[in-house]
């Protein structure tokens, strides 16, 4: 073969060479793809994925100072999703949850209150109910009286010998029926007393004794 022909099929490999080890490491750039040269949304979905699979989200609630819902690192403890949540609250029973514990999604982290807290805070309750009870059945008794005190203030003196039906009806405990029948008593014979009054039907020593401040013979 001459030296001509050798010469140009050497080139014919080195190129073919070349193209060869083009091709490969363009294959591999395309593998190796960095996330920066991907378009804008598929950026996003890629950050928002890693995110994702990097945080959990629980609920703290109970004794801290701010109970709420939070998103915190998957490989965090109990006490850093607290820590997410303002902290403890003074009243509250740390020796009764497991800080080390490691979070898991979906977890919920209650902190309960000290039991000296919760005793006071039920004494508390039970002795406003026991006052607001005091206070409105004294206020009961206090307006049963002063009606009863009205309504006996707004009766007046009635002469049983002059009065009519209506005016003797105004007398505690007296009816049209039994007013009628003092009427008919008087009528009979007029009243010298109070006491005259036991001559009407219907009407006894009890009901003549609460008559008795309320009635005038004329």
């Amino acid at each position: 073969m001459q030296p001509k022909a050798k010469k140009i099929i050497f080139i014919a490999v080195l190129l073919a060479g070349c193209i060869i080890t083009s091709l490969i490491s363009t294959n591999d750039e395309a593998k190796t793809l960095p996330v920066s040269s991907l378009p804008q949304s598929a950026q996003g979905a890629v950050t928002s994925k890693a995110v994702q699979a990097k945080t959990v989200r629980v609920q703290v609630s109970g004794a801290v100072l701010e109970p709420g819902i939070y998103d915190v690192p998957a490989s965090c403890r109990v006490e850093e999703a607290i820590a997410a949540a303002g902290g403890l609250t003074e009243n509250a029973d740390s020796e009764r949850v497991n800080l080390v514990r490691k979070v898991r999604d979906g977890m919920q982290i209650r902190v309960p209150v000290q039991k000296a807290a919760r005793t006071s805070r039920t004494q508390r309750k039970n002795a406003q109910a026991t006052a607001g009870y005091s206070a409105s059945s004294t206020k009961k008794v206090g307006s049963t009286r002063a009606g009863t005190e009205k309504n006996n203030s707004a009766v007046q003196s009635v002469r049983i010998n002059s009065a009519s039906a209506g005016e003797l009806q105004q007398l505690p405990g007296i009816g049209p029926a039994l007013a009628q029948r003092i009427i008919e008593t008087r009528n009979s014979g007029r009243f010298t007393s109070a006491d005259d009054l036991l001559r009407v039907p219907g009407i006894g020593k009890a009901k003549l004794a609460k008559l008795r401040d309320y009635v005038e013979v004329d």
